[in-house]
């Protein structure tokens, strides 16, 4: 199939992006080369590890090469217990006045010691296409498998199949209104976010960050609808590697972890009195009744029952909540909790769109037979693009950018944008 003077047109505006925002090599402080897409020059110029993943996803599309070497770069630092931090600082000594400006608890100097949704997997299966495809998987494989045990054994402390976060922008949704109440988030205002972060992570820093004993503390055990839907995804993809690679007792196991994290997410999560899935929080697991964009995101598993899909698509399409002119909304517009995006507003997925979420509700629903859904969002968002440029995210009603300028995750749109001209059903 020819591609389309739109779709080549795309794909070059992400490829000169992506040479923009390269960030290439050495680092004295572990005597190792670095190559990779960071998000933003301009303000995340590091190795984030779910953007990283994003980069590798969308580079597959025109250069696989440059996709095996992002997750290289970004495996590179993975620990002997396997876990990867959800920040690599490679250079960071040339950024050391813009780092003052994060809040991040660090393992290293040049590691953070927290995680991000974990779409390692769907990573390495789109750099592990093409020719030489296996033989990357090969070097690459122990590693990933060796994270998802990580996931495994430490994050899910109650065997249930949800893993947790222990703090807010592990879900990578920093100051997403549904964990307002449960941080004690009065205001909407950067201030009171910072302040409950220092809440939570400062205790962690008492108990030398032991997860044991951070679980123990209670001071923010989130089971988050999105961590785990990526994870139940990841798992199953995991599966099929290790099933690729010849191991098919691995492949099994996965498989019915995966199974066992749709279970959780469907018997817990799931309130059948609205059709939506809520986060749940603390040891007791009290549900964050809260109508946010990850409450749809368990549309993108392919075994979830269709009476639920059913409900989730009712929201979709609902004009007061998601329907918006510029889809999918982070907030449903009628929650109270809802905030337009403002140049004056730094807070993020209190009610914008993305296209990252974008990118997973439009595969599910293509999964669940709502490809005419899928398009429109597909469509959408790479007009987005087209007429904004590649920002952080957009107001859904106008289409107007916000955040971070040449904001590399937005390249997804390619991968919509060619999954809309190709048909695809996954």
């Amino acid at each position: 199939m020819t591609p389309s003077p739109r779709l080549c047109a795309m794909t070059e505006a992400v490829r000169a992006l992506y040479d923009r925002n390269r960030q290439r090599g050495d680092a004295p402080w572990c005597g190792l080369a670095y190559d990779f897409v960071c998000p933003s020059m301009g303000t995340y110029p590091f190795q984030w590890f779910w953007d990283s993943c994003f980069h590798a996803i969308v580079l597959s599309r025109f250069d696989v090469d440059r996709a095996r070497t992002e997750v290289r770069s970004l495996l590179a630092n993975a620990q002997p217990d396997g876990f990867i931090a959800h920040v690599t600082f490679w250079q960071r000594e040339r950024f050391e006045t813009l780092l003052s400006t994060y809040s991040i608890a660090y393992r290293t100097p040049y590691l953070s010691d927290c995680i991000q949704p974990p779409l390692l997997a769907e990573a390495v299966a789109a750099a592990a296409t093409g020719p030489g495809g296996d033989a990357f998987l090969a070097e690459v494989l122990p590693r990933v498998r060796r994270y998802y045990e990580w996931l495994h054994d430490v994050r899910d402390p109650d065997g249930d199949g949800l893993i947790a976060t222990l703090q807010p922008d592990e879900s990578g949704l920093d100051h997403t209104p549904k964990y307002d109440r449960y941080l004690g988030i009065e205001r909407c205002a950067l201030a009171d976010f910072t302040a409950a972060w220092e809440r939570v992570a400062g205790p962690y820093e008492t108990v030398g960050r032991d997860h044991d004993a951070m679980f123990a503390l209670d001071r923010f055990v989130v089971e988050d609808v999105l961590v785990n839907t990526v994870y139940a995804e990841n798992a199953r993809v995991l599966s099929e590697l290790l099933r690729r690679a010849g191991d098919p007792t691995g492949a099994l196991a996965w498989r019915q972890r995966a199974q066992a994290t749709t279970a959780g997410l469907v018997e817990k999560c799931h309130d059948p009195s609205d059709g939506l899935f809520y986060d749940l929080a603390g040891a007791r697991e009290e549900p964050l009744r809260v109508n946010t964009v990850s409450s749809l995101l368990p549309i993108l598993l392919p075994d979830l029952p269709q009476a639920m899909v059913e409900g989730l698509v009712s929201h979709l399409v609902s004009p007061a909540e998601y329907a918006a002119r510029f889809p999918v909304p982070s907030v449903a517009m009628d929650e109270p909790s809802y905030l337009a995006p403002s140049d004056e507003s730094t807070l993020v997925y209190r009610g914008p769109t993305w296209l990252n979420t974008n990118w997973y509700i439009s595969r599910g629903l293509r999964r669940h037979a709502r490809a005419d859904l899928a398009r429109s969002i597909e469509h959408g968002s790479a007009l987005l693009v087209e007429r904004e440029g590649f920002r952080e995210y957009y107001d859904p009603t106008t289409g107007q950018g916000f955040g971070a300028r040449d904001f590399s995750w937005s390249g997804l749109a390619l991968d919509m944008l060619a999954r809309l001209e190709e048909g695809h059903a996954t």
